[in-house]
């Protein structure tokens, strides 16, 4: 039989708007929350916060962040060591929190990527998964993340919506839990978690490397290609907006790709910025680009021996990990993706090691294999 929370309160004072109903809850949280939450996101490059979902044994709770409510023991308890938090991919969720709390969310499960050691699904949403591991059909109006959740009173479909977003992620968890420890990759899933998220809180270069480059650039386009997505992090976070308001990917290609022509064709082309474009450009190219504070290095510069590298591994790589994975039933985007296979590569060709992020258990599934193909 499976426990799914239910809220002790009625819908219609199922939102914490007042102190004295918040307090009540923290004193009652157990030493396994689930959490999720509702922002705005309009034009902005950071969210908005607006509800915060709890749920424990006692029920499931959804407090108002645009409520004049006192956070600081919602927060000891949220930011105790001694508690899991259970969540569904939650990477925006903790970019939220860090925006409310400035502060890392530390004991996090992430019940999408726990399933994903059990299963080649990689990424089911939230009512496949209750629906598979729990037996219970879940209607949820995707409408709903796309509504406006400053405004009040919540109607009572967004209510609904929100409480039905936590109250079985702790089912969910205890599910998946134990059919990752009888599979012996319980600890596998920990260890993953203990940097799957880090990208929320570090802003680096990695990561903008994942955002794919033509594979016939030379060097010198690659190095304005990552200096310019650089640059549009840098500005969507400082100026808090989306980063295609900055300079979209097409405007971004254009420029790679006519980087040589005057500030003429800049000006033509990029109404409004095209002078400062070009200077940025020029910046870039001579490797000084300091005053926007840029830390573009040659390690994202792809030579042309490196380029040889990835073309004679990076296939073979991923044929391993889609065979691998087929074969013990993991999703082939746990094990290893496109970016984090080139990222294998590189460190592997600078330090003769895998990163940290590689991890003892990809090291157990695909290490002995892996270094044959990179080291022949």
């Amino acid at each position: 039989m499976h426990y799914v929370a239910e809220s002790r309160l009625k819908t219609e004072e199922s939102v914490i708007e007042k102190q004295k109903d918040l307090d009540q809850v923290v004193s009652e949280l157990d030493d396994v929350i689930g959490m999720d939450t509702e922002f705005h996101r309009r034009r902005t490059f950071f969210p908005r916060p607006c509800v915060l979902q709890l749920s424990t044994s006692t029920g499931a709770f959804i407090v108002d962040l645009l409520a004049p409510l006192d956070l600081t023991e919602l927060e000891s308890a949220l930011f105790s060591e001694d508690r899991i938090k259970v969540t569904h991919s939650p990477r925006e969720d903790l970019e939220l929190l860090h925006l409310i709390f400035g502060a890392e969310l530390p004991n996090l499960v992430d019940v999408q990527l726990a399933h994903a050691f059990l299963s080649t699904d990689a990424a089911l949403n939230y009512s496949s998964l209750v629906e598979r591991y729990l037996d219970h059909p879940l209607e949820q109006n995707k409408k709903m993340t796309q509504s406006d959740w400053r405004k009040r009173p919540l109607t009572p479909t967004q209510v609904k919506y929100a409480y039905d977003d936590v109250r079985f992620l702790l089912s969910l968890w205890d599910q998946i839990r134990s059919l990752l420890k009888k599979k012996g990759r319980l600890s596998w899933f920990l260890e993953e978690m203990q940097h799957y998220f880090r990208s929320v809180y570090e802003f680096s270069l990695s990561d903008l490397a994942a955002i794919p480059a033509q594979i016939d650039w030379n060097a010198m386009e690659l190095t304005i290609y990552f200096g310019l997505l650089e640059w549009r992090e840098r500005t969507a976070r400082s100026r808090n907006r989306p980063r295609e308001r900055v300079l979209t990917q097409k405007e971004i290609k254009i420029a790679v790709e006519h980087h040589a022509e005057d500030i003429d064709f800049f000006q033509k082309h990029f109404h409004g910025f095209g002078k400062g474009l070009h200077r940025l450009i020029s910046r870039i190219k001579k490797g000084n680009s300091n005053c926007n504070d840029m830390h573009y290095s040659l390690e994202y510069k792809q030579t042309t021996r490196k380029r040889e590298l990835f073309h004679r591994t990076k296939e073979p790589i991923k044929q391993l990990v889609a065979q691998k994975s087929e074969s013990i039933q993991l999703a082939l985007e746990t094990l290893g993706r496109s970016t984090q296979i080139s990222n294998w590569i590189s460190h592997y060709d600078e330090h003769h090691k895998f990163p940290p992020s590689f991890g003892a258990w990809r090291e157990e599934v695909i290490g002995t294999e892996l270094r044959e193909i990179l080291n022949s």
